[in-house]
């Protein structure tokens, strides 16, 4: 069964300055005895959560708050340092689509590497229909992507991000592709995605959003948990997902 568990779950950064990164003080520091005076922050203060399958949650607050940070612990990004986080089903984490990119690399091995990423075997059928979405010529697959325009790197990007359906689909804001020639296209797989996963959170500043795609909203100030709001589950043919634009 689909569904996310978070049990009073935490997550410390270190936090490093110049004083810290000294070689010298360090060396000097443990010729002396002194103890390590590492300093941390902590950027997600023992949050609970369950999702089960038809959850839309949507997570609000400021920058600053732990939005993309409760997502990426999600996602095991970054292993909590407290708590327990228990997820079943296959995660599809939308956070950032140039995550483990080398421009250096042509585009196919790009292709192939960010699947395996993702725990996909990159078959030639798969690699055909993805190259076949972003609707670039076929030569383009063995150029570098150093050399392919930021709009046409986003529809590798977006392409291979979405091959797959998702059980459980984080967004970390809409998701947009530069090439408006493209935009429409993309908007229609991400919807589909949307509405066939069995959970999705969704992190925005976009209150309006948020209340026409959620059916619960959680505000995050400081990486705590600070409200909750139950809303009326969003009809899956009433889904609109596009962020206004100024």
């Amino acid at each position: 069964m689909v569904s996310i568990n978070l049990r009073d779950v935490c997550l410390d950064y270190p936090l490093y300055g110049a004083y810290d990164f000294s070689l010298k003080r360090r060396l000097l520091g443990r010729l002396m005895g002194e103890a390590s005076e590492t300093r941390t922050i902590r950027a997600i203060d023992h949050i609970s959560l369950e999702a089960r399958a038809g959850a839309r949650i949507g997570l609000a607050g400021p920058n600053g708050s732990g939005k993309s940070t409760l997502l990426r612990l999600i996602a095991g990004v970054f292993p909590p340092t407290g708590g327990q986080r228990e997820v079943s089903g296959n995660i599809v984490p939308l956070l950032g689509l140039g995550a483990g990119v080398n421009l250096d690399f042509v585009a196919a091995d790009n292709i192939s590497l960010l699947l395996r990423i993702s725990g996909r075997k990159p078959t030639p059928k798969i690699l055909d229909e993805i190259w076949a979405f972003t609707e670039l010529e076929e030569r383009m697959q063995r150029l570098p992507l150093r050399m392919f325009s930021s709009g046409m790197l986003m529809r590798v990007l977006f392409a291979t991000a979405t091959a797959f359906p998702a059980d459980i689909l984080l967004l970390d804001e809409w998701l947009s592709v530069v090439d408006e020639n493209f935009s429409a296209k993309a908007e229609q797989r991400l919807l589909k995605m949307v509405e066939t996963a069995a959970i999705v959170i969704i992190a925005s500043h976009d209150h309006a959003l948020l209340r026409r795609t959620c059916s619960s909203i959680i505000n995050l100030d400081h990486g705590r948990i600070a409200s909750t709001a139950q809303l009326d589950t969003p009809a899956p043919h009433h889904l609109e997902l596009r962020e206004k634009r100024a």
